[in-house]
């Protein structure tokens, strides 16, 4: 809203340097040891098999019958969030929340698979998980993997309908100084998570490992971000029979088969979990920015139109701020709405314009209903001007400041 001109103004200037970090990608994750059980029956000619995998959220079961070279198995199994059963992936909250911010449902999952080990030097398994969460499409993951000697390659397809959502490579390579491993996913709209992971044991009861990882989506404004990790761990007495790794079971491997199944859904759960019909807001690594973005579209149409523009910028679940779309209002105010309306998270700050210059008003300042408001609702302010100064008001501290440009 704009207010009528007095003769004083008061304008304070700053000038605001920022580094670029995406939220999510800043935050650090682990996946605790998953507990398997298994069990076979003992046959010269075929054998039945079971396999059941537990975290704290997870569980998946899987049997199936094996002949020595062909296992057949079926599987089901559920999730609070992202499956952790197949730590080798590394998958966590940083990696899913480039693809979409509302990947922590419950997630259900069933499907088959088909291994062959012609020698004990080789092996090859092939399979498709249906995996389901309330409010989204069911999605397929089609899978395949082969092994030689040491080094193993597994592809993955993620499929939503007929559209391929997502596609997936894990590269495994054991070596005489330790395990190297890789892993790229990427989806339909470009975005994409990398890690490479060089890991080895000091002795049965010591770990050390490497890590290098990268992310780049389209939802975070300029939104790239490469890491380097180094980790330690360390046990108390022997490994317990209870605790698997991957590749460490003999034959054809139910529980290899049960990891491989978990990081096809895992990747699926990352790479689509979101409602492309509600999940196609900008990404920004602060407040400031969103309100800069917005305002720095929306503030040319407002004084070419000589009218007011506004809306709120809100904070996401996953640390990150989005905009609204712009309302539009009359020469001297504009209804932005209750803040308690926005599609994700809440609203942190108010943006509007104030159209083009007229004598009547003091259009390059905040009016004093504008700052009544955002303390009413409690939450920070921004102006765009007609002469294209970015202004922001600190509700907590009462005090306007001028953070640059913005297009007029």
């Amino acid at each position: 809203m704009r207010k009528k001109k007095f003769a004083f103004r008061c304008l304070a200037a700053c000038a605001v340097n920022s580094l670029l970090i995406i939220p999510v990608l800043a935050q650090t994750g682990g996946v605790a040891d998953p507990v398997w059980l298994s069990f076979s029956t003992p046959n010269d000619r075929s054998s039945l098999q079971t396999a059941a995998g537990f975290t704290a959220q997870d569980q998946i079961f899987l049997t199936g019958v094996s002949d020595g070279s062909i296992a057949v198995n079926g599987f089901f199994g559920n999730s609070a969030g992202i499956p952790g059963l197949s730590p080798g992936f590394n998958l966590t909250a940083r990696d899913a929340q480039l693809f979409h911010s509302e990947f922590n449902r419950e997630v259900r999952y069933s499907g088959a698979s088909i291994s062959g080990m012609p020698s004990q030097a080789m092996g090859w398994s092939a399979g498709v998980a249906q995996i389901e969460s309330p409010s989204l499409e069911n999605r397929l993951n089609w899978f395949g993997s082969a092994r030689i000697q040491g080094a193993e390659v597994q592809l993955f397809r993620v499929q939503i309908a007929s559209r391929v959502a997502a596609h997936a490579i894990h590269l495994g390579l054991k070596l005489p100084f330790g395990q190297l491993g890789a892993r790229h996913l990427q989806a339909d709209d470009g975005t994409r998570s990398s890690m490479a992971r060089w890991q080895f044991s000091t002795n049965t009861h010591r770990t050390w490992a490497a890590e290098l990882s990268h992310g780049a989506s389209s939802r975070f404004r300029g939104g790239n971000d490469q890491r380097l990790l180094f980790s330690y761990a360390g046990q108390f007495g022997g490994v317990s029979p209870l605790w698997a790794s991957e590749g460490g079971s003999s034959g054809l491997g139910i529980v290899s088969t049960a990891v491989l199944v978990a990081g096809a859904v895992a990747l699926a759960v990352v790479a689509s979990s979101g409602s492309d019909s509600t999940d196609q807001q900008l990404r920004f690594a602060s407040q400031n920015e969103a309100a800069r973005y917005v305002l720095n579209e929306t503030n040319p149409a407002s004084v070419a139109q000589n009218v007011e523009y506004g809306g709120w910028v809100y904070r996401n679940s996953d640390a990150t701020y989005s905009a609204t779309e712009p309302r539009r209002g009359t020469i001297d105010s504009v209804n932005l709405g209750s803040p308690e309306n926005v599609p994700y998270g809440r609203a942190t700050a108010s943006y509007h314009t104030h159209g083009a210059y007229d004598p009547r008003y003091d259009s390059e300042n905040f009016s004093t209903v504008d700052i009544s408001t955002n303390n009413i609702w409690k939450t920070d302010g921004y102006l765009a001007t007609p002469s294209g100064a970015f202004k922001y008001f600190n509700y907590l501290t009462g005090v306007i400041t001028t953070l640059g440009k913005v297009a007029n």
